[in-house]
């Protein structure tokens, strides 16, 4: 099978999970707009209300969905961020946004059609990238699964967040980097801008001898600073880590004083967030790999996350979720005769 042949299956096969997945979310909380996650207490409830009208509401402050919607109705920070905490820390991740409202075209009803419509392609654009990459180097397009099957991607799509953007992003990135150097460094810059701590890919591909490989990351990196620099004039906290880091270990061992009273959904959550961690460790120290170093930046982001994000299962599966996909990539040789010629070794640790 050719590698475009397999991003087109596995595209296809990735939108068709995605929307399975919203429509059922759709239907657990009560409609589209319940997809929001508009909490009762949340200070964007009234201004999302006045798009929508009466949107189902989620318990206390709600979740990242609502976020997202407010700024794509007010990309430029004239109104939301008065309304948010930290409002630089959210701006930061303003691809999902900004490209779902097209630029600050779309409001209402449109916009939360088109943030679906994202998130749902975004998903099948990961899938068909990590597919391609594994055609490309010998090896079954059904490496794909560790996309579809992927819970931290299950939940960006039904909660309407950034993460499945920035995994498509970073994929598409990978499969373009040993062939077309331009538009790998401009996706590479994109899945910062939609996450900013999918630097972490880039950043473990410069770690190399050869230098033409930092590019990787210092053109995302300027990218993002640069828009982070804005942010903190415009609105402060642009470069805020918002208490998401800690020494290692100390957050995954505060979080677990919670873990007694989590359901079972968010167990399968946690430990598919901890597995993967412990997996991404094991398999970055022991194996060398094309993607040996950004595995192990992941992994070690994980190891340095606060208890904010492992307090409960789901933050720390979509946060950690690249690092099942990153795994399973590194199983497949990477190819660089397009640009290094035959003679040459690819990248290892």
């Amino acid at each position: 099978m050719k590698a475009s042949s397999a991003f087109w299956r596995w595209f296809t096969l990735g939108t068709i999970a995605a929307g399975v997945l919203v429509l059922a979310q759709s239907a657990a909380v009560d409609g589209m707009a319940g997809l929001l996650q508009v909490g009762e207490s949340s200070s964007l409830r009234l201004l999302i209300e006045e798009q929508l009208g009466p949107v189902p509401l989620a318990p206390g402050p709600g979740h990242d969905g609502q976020i997202f919607y407010a700024i794509g109705i007010d990309l430029i920070g004239e109104q939301v961020p008065d309304l948010l905490d930290h409002a630089g820390y959210r701006y930061r991740r303003i691809l999902y946004p900004a490209v779902a409202a097209a630029g600050g075209l779309l409001e209402g009803w449109p916009l939360l059609y088109s943030m679906v419509a994202v998130s749902v392609l975004s998903f099948g654009l990961a899938a068909g990238a990590v597919a391609a990459i594994a055609v490309r180097g010998g090896k079954s397009d059904w490496l794909a699964l560790v996309v579809i099957l992927n819970p931290g991607m299950w939940l960006s799509v039904r909660l309407l967040t950034s993460d499945t953007l920035a995994l498509a992003m970073m994929a598409g990135a990978l499969a373009l980097m040993s062939s077309r150097l331009v538009p790998s460094i401009a996706l590479f810059s994109l899945s910062g801008l939609a996450k900013d701590v999918y630097l972490a890919t880039p950043a473990g591909v410069a770690i190399t001898s050869v230098r033409r490989r930092r590019v990787f990351l210092i053109v995302p990196a300027i990218a993002l600073v640069v828009w982070m620099t804005w942010l903190s004039i415009a609105m402060g906290n642009g470069f805020t880590g918002r208490g998401n880091l800690s020494m290692p270990l100390v957050g995954i061992i505060r979080g677990s004083a919670n873990w007694s009273s989590l359901e079972a959904e968010q167990w399968v959550y946690l430990v598919f967030a901890l597995g993967s961690m412990a997996a991404g460790l094991v398999s970055g120290l022991i194996r060398r790999s094309w993607l040996r170093w950004p595995i192990l930046t992941w992994s070690l982001l994980a190891l340095i996350s606060s208890d904010w994000v492992w307090d409960y299962g789901n933050n720390a599966a979509r946060a950690f979720a690249p690092i099942a996909v990153l795994i399973a990539l590194s199983y497949v040789p990477e190819r660089t005769a397009a640009r290094t010629g035959p003679k040459k070794r690819p990248f290892t640790a």
